[in-house]
């Protein structure tokens, strides 16, 4: 069908977008929160579902039934859709990507790199690459180019992610006195072990161990994963946070979130998640000029780019308590690190994400 805006009608005013809740603070809830307020213009129409067991099913099927409904009368000619990766996630967004049928231009957000696993597993694989090869895909990591383009995903377009860290106000501030202490490790992310939390943890404790000050503040909140289930989490974070050496935040608050930033000397994600893409700890850490330590993955490479950091093959303590001690005893020139955050705070300003996502949407 063509797609083509009929006299009087904006292609913005035709906008609607599938998504589940953003009630989670999450990166993926952070970047589609920005899309949404870009959309704020537009006379757009949200399909949300919400969690929770039958109250979810409940909210999907008025979702899709409402999307379902506006299509006949063409009140909905681009979708903008956050997609899950996951057998039953894909499953579920189903009636959306399944609107290319009325003439409906769908645009699939990505935001985990297991979207690859989806489209090379079999039978549902089979069905998610010829869904996905009739939408088009935005992106935020170069890594996910080439593997989507072998898997026959030619509509593709690169919008990488955003940090909103004020960066030349914190700069401005003088660093706190750390009196005695070496060292202050933020984790900036949730507590998932998949993402290396409780090596980085095991990894300080040798350190503190061997008669080094540091110290670890830990933001986020435990999360289950293929690693370990919620509620071993939760048990293992009890154990570690009698340490002395650890202080515990939890989530909290934007503002609280960048002072502990300016105030840390390095952030560790040395995260294997099958999900990770373009994480906003990481980010942050560039746009804040920060020593930073990551695993050495395609997703995390892709991110850091050209920023100074240390990299270990994966969540494996002995390899992150050599590369704190690396960062303890030769760690990047404040020079090096302010260059590279002023290259990294271009690279992922909100104003640049906000035209390239207007550009993609056409509003």
């Amino acid at each position: 069908m063509d797609n083509a805006p009929t006299r009087g009608e904006s292609a913005a005013s035709r906008i609607g977008w599938w998504s589940a809740d953003l009630k989670d603070l999450t990166g993926q809830a952070i970047v589609t929160s920005r899309v949404v307020a870009l959309l704020e213009e537009a006379e757009r129409q949200a399909f949300v579902y919400r969690g929770g067991k039958l109250k979810s099913i409940v909210s999907w099927a008025w979702a899709a039934l409402r999307l379902w409904a506006s299509l006949p009368a063409r009140r909905v000619r681009v979708l903008y859709l956050v997609c899950s990766r996951s057998t039953a996630g894909f499953l579920r967004d189903l009636p959306a990507y399944m609107t290319w049928l009325f003439g409906v231009r769908v645009l699939v957000h990505v935001h985990g790199s297991d979207i690859v696993d989806l489209c090379r597993r079999p039978g549902i694989g089979l069905l998610a690459r010829g869904i996905l090869a009739r939408c088009e895909l935005i992106l935020p990591s170069v890594h996910l180019l080439a593997p989507l383009r072998d898997l026959g995903m030619n509509q593709i377009h690169l919008c990488e992610n955003f940090s909103e860290y004020s960066a030349p106000v914190a700069f401005s501030l003088p660093r706190p006195t750390q009196g005695d202490l070496r060292l202050r490790v933020l984790w900036n992310s949730n507590v998932m072990a998949s993402k290396g939390f409780f090596a980085v943890a095991d990894a300080i404790k040798s350190l503190v161990d061997d008669g080094e000050s540091i110290r670890l503040v830990v933001l986020g909140r435990p999360i289950g994963d293929e690693v370990m289930d919620l509620r071993a989490c939760q048990r293992a974070l009890s154990r570690t946070l009698v340490k002395s050496w650890i202080e515990y935040l939890g989530p909290v608050d934007r503002p609280t979130a960048m002072r502990l930033l300016h105030e840390a000397d390095v952030v560790c994600l040395p995260s294997h998640y099958s999900s990770e893409c373009q994480p906003l700890a990481v980010i942050e850490a560039m746009c804040a000029g920060r020593q930073l330590i990551i695993a050495d993955t395609s997703a995390l490479r892709a991110t850091a780019g050209d920023y100074p950091c240390v990299k270990v093959s994966g969540p494996i303590a002995s390899e992150i308590t050599l590369a704190l001690r690396h960062v303890m005893e030769k760690p990047a020139s404040d020079e090096a690190l302010q260059s590279a955050a002023t290259h990294a705070r271009q690279r992922f300003s909100p104003e640049r994400f906000d035209r390239d996502m207007a550009r993609l949407l056409q509003i």
